[in-house]
């Protein structure tokens, strides 16, 4: 395997870089911690890598025999929208909105594409019986059909135990892939540790997961009790990985809260799904997304002085998600003839000194390029102001404005319930009618009418209805939604 790619470099990866790379992956494959005979021959490989990279000739000499066009880094875009054109110069605290827009001007070239390794984590506890199954079952049976015939695709059903019903497949072998999808029988109850488990396990024992770029897809109707920071602990072994986790919540049983964080720290998203058709959409998305990835994966680093604190960052293109801020922070996939769009919310505590202009954060994204010999690439971009001793009024830009202006309705929601759980309805009401308000503003009035109704009904029982709550949490989502890339028909 090639070296950059055994320790998980960039081509341009500093001597302090592969140094630490080195101990991390020799921490992960040692033979004292395998996981089975293939992470011994790894562990192996990675030795060889680090004594030829470490040493400044024989890297030289290596790098060499790479072929020009993994060596050179992809054309990637890094543009940084300020929400105002100075900062001012005071020991008071000001906020500061940025939107960073990642974007590729290389040609998307089908003939290129990664082949995906898409594996199913289907709960097939009893609430998921009857309709719910059937619902699943003929839209993921559409989705096999729709992939391409080197794609692999793998499912895990599970309920409080869990079972391989289809072992890594090519989906040419669409019937026997179909037979083991319509044969899943509907019994018990939801622990998802299980499911992802065993599909994080077929990642790993599946030999083309060097080539193939690596979804989960985890669907559930219901809680899981007592099994989530391992749930957790496995995301994080998943994003070290390159598997994407994304999610699809059908009813309104299932934990919103769990699902988006554990989403979320692998760069994926969940979704809310009440019926057949946000199904089929949700299908139809997200699918001609895998077939445009540029970079299956990607993530930011931030460097920040001691006086400016990252309060908030939300991807608004093309999906639509509020984002772990622990850094590194994920950002999931980028597309080709496509701008991937995160806006941050920074705090400026103080700008006491004069060092003009003035240094908001370093950063570094780092991609995983779906098409290259060594995928792993790193681009450095600054965020930086001139200073100003008065207060400048300045018309903020039309992409910021948008951004913020939308990511504020979705935080009324967020405020709405989080006084719920307070105990305060009153207070809850006051911020679903102000939502109700701005809804109606920017012409989404059927969202309007939803807000004001479960505002009656917080009033009247003192919490939202059945299914409300994530009724207006995903559909202030929706509304950064942009249509996707004309890319195939879907039937």
């Amino acid at each position: 395997m090639e070296f950059y790619n055994l320790l998980n470099l960039p081509f341009d990866a500093t001597p302090d870089e592969i140094r630490t790379a080195y101990f991390n992956a020799a921490r992960k494959f040692h033979p004292d911690a395998t996981n089975g005979s293939a992470d011994g021959k790894v562990f192996i490989g990675i030795q060889n890598a680090y004594e030829v990279l470490s040493d400044p000739k024989k890297r030289k000499a290596y790098d060499l025999t790479v072929p020009k066009k993994a060596r050179e880094k992809s054309a990637v875009d890094i543009e940084a929208i300020y929400s105002r054109k100075y900062l001012f110069q005071t020991d008071d605290p000001q906020l500061l909105y940025v939107v960073l827009n990642i974007s590729t001007t290389n040609a998307f070239e089908p003939e290129n594409r990664s082949p995906i390794h898409l594996c199913v984590i289907l709960d097939r506890s009893t609430s998921m019986r009857g309709t719910r199954m059937d619902m699943v079952q003929s839209n993921l049976h559409k989705l096999i059909r729709w992939l391409n015939p080197n794609d692999v695709i793998s499912m895990v059903a599970f309920s409080d135990r869990a079972e391989v019903i289809l072992k890594p497949t090519a989906c040419k072998n669409i019937n026997s892939i179909e037979a083991s999808l319509y044969g899943v029988q509907t019994s018990g109850a939801t622990e998802i540790y299980q499911g992802l488990e065993l599909g994080f396990d077929l990642f790993k024992r599946f030999a083309g997961n060097g080539t193939h770029a690596k979804h989960l897809l985890l669907v559930t109707d219901g809680h899981t009790y007592g099994d989530e920071e391992r749930c957790y602990q496995l995301a994080e072994r998943a994003n070290l990985e390159g598997i994407v986790i994304n999610a699809i919540g059908i009813g309104d049983e299932w934990n919103d809260k769990f699902l988006d964080r554990l989403s979320g720290m692998s760069g994926g998203n969940t979704v809310f799904i009440r019926d057949d058709q946000d199904l089929k959409k949700y299908i139809e998305h997200k699918l001609r997304s895998l077939q445009v990835n540029f970079a299956r994966k990607s993530e930011i680093h931030l460097e920040l002085p001691d006086n400016v604190e990252l309060k908030y960052a939300f991807r608004n293109q093309p999906d639509v998600y509020p984002l772990e801020i622990n850094l590194p922070i994920q950002i999931g996939p980028v597309e080709y003839n496509r701008k991937t769009s995160v806006i941050f919310e920074f705090n400026i505590k103080e700008i006491s000194m004069a060092a003009n202009p003035w240094k908001i954060a370093s950063g570094k994204i780092f991609l995983d390029i779906t098409d290259k010999l060594i995928p792993l690439e790193r681009y450095y971009f600054h965020l930086e102001l001139p200073l100003s001793k008065q207060w400048i009024n300045y018309a903020v830009p039309v992409e910021v404005m948008a951004a913020m202006s939308k990511i504020s309705l979705y935080r009324l929601q967020e405020k709405a319930k989080g006084k719920v759980n307070e105990g305060d309805i009153e207070g809850a009401t006051r911020y679903l009618r102000y939502l109700a308000t701005r809804l109606t503003s920017q012409g989404d009035s059927r969202l309007a009418v939803l807000a004001l109704s479960e505002a009656e009904h917080l009033e009247k029982y003192g919490n939202y209805s059945r299914d409300g709550e994530k009724v207006i949490k995903y559909g202030t989502r929706s509304l950064f939604m942009l249509p996707g890339p004309e890319i195939a028909d879907y039937d």
